[in-house]
């Protein structure tokens, strides 16, 4: 369910109604450009989270996959280490992922995050699964095997990021997914999309696998028919 001006501050609720009809809400002229930028703060801070959008590459003619660890201390990103990165996507997936904030009861430790650029070139249909090849395999962690990337809705015109948790059954499946922070329809095909991903699992300490969580995000860019 996406959030409105309305869900976010009280007595507002009637705005809910003015946004679905494709209408503006009321914002008083005092304090309107504080209200705006609560509001896009506030959606990302959903569950405590702070996720910061990473930016899709300008040079970029096919999508790709970064797949990192994050050491989390304290709710903050402490370090990170690439698994698996496809050029020119590295980059800006890294910058992203070192601003993000997890909630506090959370705990500290590690955790898998896959960002996703989708390919701008092809416009209503997924395309089949990435087999991925890390660099490293951490013990213990849920390490994903295969990528499928989202489809793009016919109905769509938007471009920007969704965030997810997934998490991720001792079979290797995505069991659930929960959206972190959601952009219209693309945050229902980043959903679908995900659950298709594959993963070894996590193992405790004897080697027993056992459920563990996981971090997806779908990046978006307008499609293009061609080559920009």
């Amino acid at each position: 369910m996406e959030l409105c001006a309305g869900q976010l501050w009280p007595g507002r609720w009637a705005d809910c109604d003015l946004q679905r009809a494709g209408r503006k809400p009321r914002l008083k002229a005092k304090g309107k450009a504080m209200n705006a930028i609560a509001f896009a703060t506030l959606l990302v801070l959903q569950g405590g989270y702070s996720v910061v959008d990473p930016p899709y590459p300008a040079n970029a003619y096919q999508g790709g996959t970064v797949v990192a660890v994050l050491e989390i201390e304290a709710g903050s990103v402490a370090g990170s280490r690439i698994l698996y990165g496809d050029d020119p996507f590295v980059s800006p997936a890294m910058k992203a992922l070192q601003s993000w904030r997890f909630p506090g009861d959370r705990g500290d430790g590690s955790a898998i995050v896959i960002v996703n650029f989708r390919g701008p070139n092809l416009y209503a249909v997924g395309s089949a699964a990435s087999e991925l090849k890390l660099r490293d395999h951490p013990a213990g962690l849920p390490l994903p095997r295969s990528v499928t990337e989202p489809r793009y809705p016919a109905d769509s015109m938007g471009q920007g990021t969704v965030a997810l948790h997934l998490r991720v059954a001792r079979s290797g499946a995505v069991e659930r997914t929960t959206v972190l922070k959601g952009l219209g329809s693309l945050t229902q095909a980043c959903s679908d999309a995900a659950r298709q991903w594959k993963f070894n699992p996590a193992r405790n300490i004897t080697g027993d696998m056992i459920q563990s969580d996981v971090y997806a995000v779908c990046v978006f860019r307008q499609p293009v028919l061609g080559k920009p």
